[in-house]
């Protein structure tokens, strides 16, 4: 008797863990597929012994009540990844991706191209979404100026375009140049009558002093910035100390930078140009952005390749002045590169804040605490998913939001807006969002050459 007693609770503490574990493997953005055998050989063992011991009924009974309780423990060991019976259902269709389809509105002279036909994408929001403008060029980084109107940096053809909406109908008219002969524009930030533009080598401040909608000022705040091949973008942000952020991403896949301004994010202050780097241990760090309350900068960044389909994560990193975020020899959660890593280096650098699939190639990002939306879309982060290109079966290719509560990214994010991606062959490329004053999400598409606009059909 007391054997058997004890084999029906080794049984009972099998299938508690065999749960407990799969729950809590849920909350992890990117494993490897052998980890789900952990849960899947204690469950069968617990049910083996269980069902041995005590028959069918019983069994049915003890498998729903070790599942409530690993449920409990779940939700005490991570609170943000909370099940609930009140969101179960959208949990299990977000899961099996089952959204709906929105059809894209499209003006009678953009049905050119991938337009030509009628496009649908998928989401699992109720909003509605119009072709705002195409472009001459493939459009990166976008700032909205304080007459209304968009600015899109156009890296090809080295030019800066402005978009209009006069007539209040969704659609821009036709593009206007803002400026030309640039080297590789990418990050735009507008302060104080001024934009500032960030190329491979270069930081510029641009002015209109006559405002005729062209620019007649253009003074260097930095030079000689590092260009020696590798990654390219500067992207840029603005903090309400009145500095500027730029990230400069790494020359190499997995090096040591001889140049310390690589794979960093520097700190300048834009009338002396003064500098100082900010963070480091950043590969590519393309998009950046500050919390809602101004306090806090956030940065998307990409990956190393070359280690298979599921490593490293992308991340997105909670951005701290000093703070060494481990590229080249560690990624996420302290993880040693096995190639090029050093293990006694990656205690002292900081986590992710949030893995993200690797190879997703994480561009873009905005808070969408000004959209004219529901609470829920307003309380998050949204991330441009760019998508693979060296990944034996393509990932990303779609715009993702991350839930943004009390100063903290909540679980691994959610699938927003898809449909780029169709049998393999992506026709579409995301970007970077930005919130428009109309409390619209806009998005740029450098495949497609097209800005998306995004608006919500109810408020509340």
């Amino acid at each position: 008797m007391v054997k058997r007693q004890l084999l029906l609770s080794l049984g009972c503490l099998f299938l508690l863990f065999g749960w407990l574990s799969a729950f809590l493997l849920r909350t992890l953005a990117e494993i490897h597929d052998y980890y789900y055998l952990i849960p899947t050989l204690l469950l069968c063992c617990g049910m083996g012994i269980v069902l041995k011991l005590t028959g069918g009924r019983m069994t049915a009974v003890i498998l729903a009540m070790t599942a409530l309780t690993a449920v409990a423990g779940s939700n005490q060991l991570a609170p943000e990844n909370k099940i609930s019976w009140l969101n179960f259902q959208q949990r299990f269709l977000q899961q099996v991706k089952v959204g709906h389809q929105v059809e894209l509105q499209v003006a009678p002279e953009d049905r050119v191209g991938p337009f030509a036909e009628p496009v649908q994408l998928e989401t699992f929001a109720d909003i509605s979404l119009s072709l705002f403008a195409r472009l001459p060029g493939a459009p990166r980084m976008l700032q909205f100026v304080p007459d209304g109107s968009l600015l899109v940096s156009l890296p090809q053809l080295g030019a800066i375009y402005r978009l209009r909406d006069r007539d209040g109908d969704g659609f821009a008219e036709q593009p206007e140049l803002f400026h030309y002969d640039l080297d590789r524009p990418h990050g735009l930030v507008w302060s104080e009558e001024r934009l500032y533009v960030a190329e491979p080598s270069r930081l510029l401040e641009l002015q209109d002093l006559d405002r005729d909608g062209q620019i007649d000022q253009v003074r260097e705040v930095l030079t000689d910035l590092p260009d020696d091949g590798g990654h390219w973008t500067r992207s840029l942000t603005s903090g309400k100390d009145g500095s500027l952020y730029l990230s400069i991403g790494s020359r190499c896949n997995a090096c040591e930078e001889p140049d310390q301004r690589r794979a960093t994010v520097l700190k300048v202050h834009p009338e002396t140009g003064a500098m100082e780097i900010f963070a480091r241990g950043l590969r590519n760090t393309v998009g950046l952005a500050f919390s809602p309350d101004g306090e806090q900068l956030w940065g998307s960044d990409i990956g190393r390749d070359q280690l298979g389909d599921h490593l490293p994560p992308d991340e997105i990193n909670r951005l701290a002045a000093g703070g060494d975020y481990g590229w080249p020899f560690c990624y996420g959660q302290q993880l040693v590169d096995r190639e090029i890593g050093e293990p006694d280096h990656c205690p002292a650098t900081v986590s992710s804040a949030i893995d993200l699939p690797a190879h997703s190639a994480p561009l873009g990002i905005a808070f969408g605490a000004d959209l004219s939306a529901p609470e829920k879309y307003r309380n998050s982060l949204y991330v441009a998913f760019h998508g693979s290109r060296n990944r034996s079966v393509p990932t990303g290719f779609k715009l993702v939001r991350i839930p943004f509560r009390n100063g903290q990214l909540v679980g691994t994010g959610k699938e927003f807006l898809a449909g780029w991606l169709e049998g393999g062959h992506a026709w579409g490329r995301p970007v970077a969002p930005v919130v428009g004053p109309d409390g619209n999400l806009y998005l740029s598409d450098d495949l497609a050459k097209a800005i998306y606009r995004i608006s919500w059909n109810q408020q509340e």
